[in-house]
């Protein structure tokens, strides 16, 4: 005779409290309000979420702050490249070829490969 298994639910049926992040593993404050700004929504002190629209307001007062961090600094050079309004920034952070210089590559990588015969 075999036992029959019953399966609970596989989601909580409840919303729960975020858990405390460790003081140690937390994000840097300028990261955690640009991840606001840019997705319009942050966890508030009670762990709920509510709108980040007043952020917008303080954009130039982020990005200013972002400019201001050493390199060193943990995803500094990622968020400054995000910021970047330079037409003629790299792809993305660690790379040298600009979006321009991609798609020139892009386009003779299509026209050195020969068409398929029919």
């Amino acid at each position: 005779m075999r036992k029959r298994c019953r399966k609970g639910p596989t989601t909580p049926s409840r919303a729960t409290a975020a858990a405390p992040i460790p003081r140690a593993s937390r994000a840097a404050a300028w990261l955690v309000r640009l991840a606001s700004v840019c997705a319009g929504r942050r966890l508030n002190e009670s762990a709920k979420i509510e709108s980040a629209l007043d952020e917008f307001d303080r954009f130039d007062e982020l990005r200013r702050e972002i400019a201001a961090l050493p390199d060193t600094a943990p995803y500094a050079t990622w968020a400054k490249w995000f910021l970047s309004t330079d037409p003629a920034r790299s792809i993305a952070p660690g790379f040298t070829i600009t979006a321009t210089e991609a798609e020139k590559l892009a386009q003779e990588m299509a026209a050195a490969v020969p068409a398929p015969k029919p």
